[in-house]
């Protein structure tokens, strides 16, 4: 559970440092996951990849 947590933060922190909104970020995301993504889709909501891909 402790490294779920820290798994949570880190996402939420890197947020913060390109600038997004956490919230927007995170409803976003949680809205277009999908049981049968790939990893490159997934690696694409990452807050960094997400941010550059609304650039």
């Amino acid at each position: 559970m402790a490294e779920d947590n820290a798994i949570f933060y880190s996402l939420l922190e890197s947020c913060d440092v390109v600038q997004l909104t956490p919230l927007d970020w995170l409803t976003d995301v949680l809205g277009r996951l999908r049981d049968n993504m790939d990893e490159d889709e997934i690696m694409q909501l990452l807050p960094y990849k997400y941010k550059k891909s609304r650039e």
